[in-house]
């Protein structure tokens, strides 16, 4: 069944049910088929589409209604994170025009370490094993959102990796920081809807070493947070930049921020792309374990992420559509299929020629 649904009603996981195009132009924005996600939603709203077709269930397909899976940050400290972010990367923009304005910007660099030491304490106190970032997704003001996905991502990784507290609260900070450099470049290319040219995508490359040398210049932090934020793009086969930097010249730090800024860049939706799956950006990651990325670094994200969390609701690449009931295996969960007795263990040999297509969402009115 199809329905036009008001863009404030949609949710991520919801079907595409009809080719959507800007409103003035006719330009092809998203295609039929694609699955709703937080972004996708802000490209709507920022290109003032008001509804979109939306493929729904003939009928509602289970029986009772299911607990709310709890978003990973609670929103107070999710704004108050997005506020801190913004206020940095702006004051930093601001000084680069006006060195009046440089301790503003050191000023709200030091304020975001009450942040970073509150998203330490929430993720090391959390019961949950895994992380579940997806509730921090946002296409306005995405590059905020993608400094504060990176920095949660990162710290989970390193707890699991075991680093203790200080070492997580420095991972953090630079989470936090890794593109401030960007803030730094020519307004009409960071802010380019389309792919970047070869000669621009160089410019953009350069924001590794502009917010070195913004950080060295403005006496921000020591000389190893420094070399963290500059070396995140640097991969263990020396194919990264700027440095062409190998193994273990990269520092350990950078190499965690460059796995969860990877994996945040790729799941999430860009005005000239659509995001991978979160299973197929692990098995892209996967596939660079010490060639791009460190093998224990790998394995603690793949570890930490919830691709699928507890009662998700999902549609099998068979057209069955179920419930998440066990997890253990991330990618490969267990899932009861909705109005029979049948449970799918993905783990299975008879069921490995399955996959999950698509998170599914009820229809609201």
């Amino acid at each position: 069944m199809k329905k036009l649904v008001e863009v404030k009603n949609l949710k991520s996981g919801m079907a595409i049910a009809a080719d959507v195009f800007t409103a003035s132009d006719r330009i092809p924005l998203v295609p039929k088929g694609s699955v709703v996600t937080n972004s996708m939603i802000g490209v709507f709203k920022h290109n003032e589409i008001h509804r979109v077709t939306i493929e729904f269930p003939g009928e509602a397909w289970y029986k009772e209604p299911l607990p709310v899976v709890q978003p990973f940050l609670n929103e107070h400290l999710r704004e108050k994170a997005v506020d801190g972010i913004r206020d940095m990367f702006q004051a930093i923009k601001e000084s680069a025009m006006s060195e009046e304005r440089m301790t503003t910007a050191y000023q709200t660099v030091k304020d975001i370490d009450p942040i970073v030491e509150q998203l330490v304490e929430s993720i090391t106190t959390d019961s949950r094993p895994f992380v579940h970032i997806q509730d921090l997704k946002s296409y306005d003001e995405y590059t905020y959102h993608h400094s504060l996905s990176v920095a949660v991502l990162s710290i989970a990784i390193g707890q699991g990796l075991h680093l203790d507290d200080e070492k997580l609260r420095f991972l953090g900070r630079c989470a936090m920081l890794h593109d401030i450099g960007k803030v730094l470049l020519p307004s009409d290319i960071t802010n380019k809807p389309a792919r970047l040219t070869i000669k621009e995508f160089e410019i953009v490359k350069s924001h590794t070493i502009r917010g070195y040398d913004y950080l060295k210049r403005g006496k921000i932090g020591d000389e190893s947070l420094r070399l963290t934020v500059m070396c995140h793009h640097e991969k263990l086969d020396g194919s990264g930049y700027l440095l062409g930097l190998k193994g273990e010249q990269i520092p350990f730090m950078s190499q965690i921020v460059s796995a969860a800024d990877i994996y945040d860049a790729v799941t999430s939706y860009r005005s000239y792309r659509t995001p991978i799956s979160p299973a197929g950006a692990i098995e892209l990651i996967m596939s660079q374990a010490n060639v791009s990325f460190d093998h224990d670094i790998v394995q603690a994200l793949v570890k930490k992420l919830e691709l699928y969390p507890i009662n998700s609701r999902i549609e099998l690449s068979d057209g069955r559509r179920g419930i998440v009931i066990e997890n253990t295996s991330s990618m490969r969960p267990v899932v009861k299929i909705i109005n029979t007795d049948d449970v799918v263990d993905m783990t299975l040999q008879k069921n490995l020629s399955l996959v999950i297509i698509r998170v599914l969402y009820d229809e609201e009115d």
